[in-house]
């Protein structure tokens, strides 16, 4: 029987080498995949903690005040409260819902905490 010996370690040689690529590319993998699990948790957490809008950080008051402050000049139930500037001021836009007045925008002076309007 005729064995062309050339071949074999041909076919030999290029084993070894794609087996070591093959090797070195799951341990990249393996490594890539690890470093993301590992990294996840923390640029989840980071997306999640936002620092406030530049408006909130220089506000006097809360929102839960300025809420308190519209629902003593307009009664009813607080629907969404949000930032704008309003009349020259940033105000919180206090979004009421009336049973007398309908809907209605309290506008609370984030620095003094007065309602400066409805709307």
């Amino acid at each position: 029987m005729f064995v062309d010996t050339r071949a074999a370690k041909l076919e030999c040689q290029l084993y070894v080498v794609f087996s070591g690529k093959d090797i070195a590319m799951k341990g990249t993998i393996h490594a890539c995949l690890i470093a993301n699990f590992l990294l996840a948790p923390a640029m989840a957490a980071a997306q999640t903690q936002q620092p406030a809008p530049p408006a909130e950080r220089a506000a006097k008051i809360t929102k839960e005040q300025a809420t308190k402050v519209a629902l003593e000049q307009v009664p009813g139930k607080v629907t969404d409260v949000t930032i704008e500037r309003k009349r020259g001021k940033n105000v919180y836009v206090v979004e009421i819902q009336s049973p007398d007045q309908g809907e209605k925008d309290v506008l609370v002076d984030m620095e003094s905490g007065k309602v400066i309007g409805t709307e």
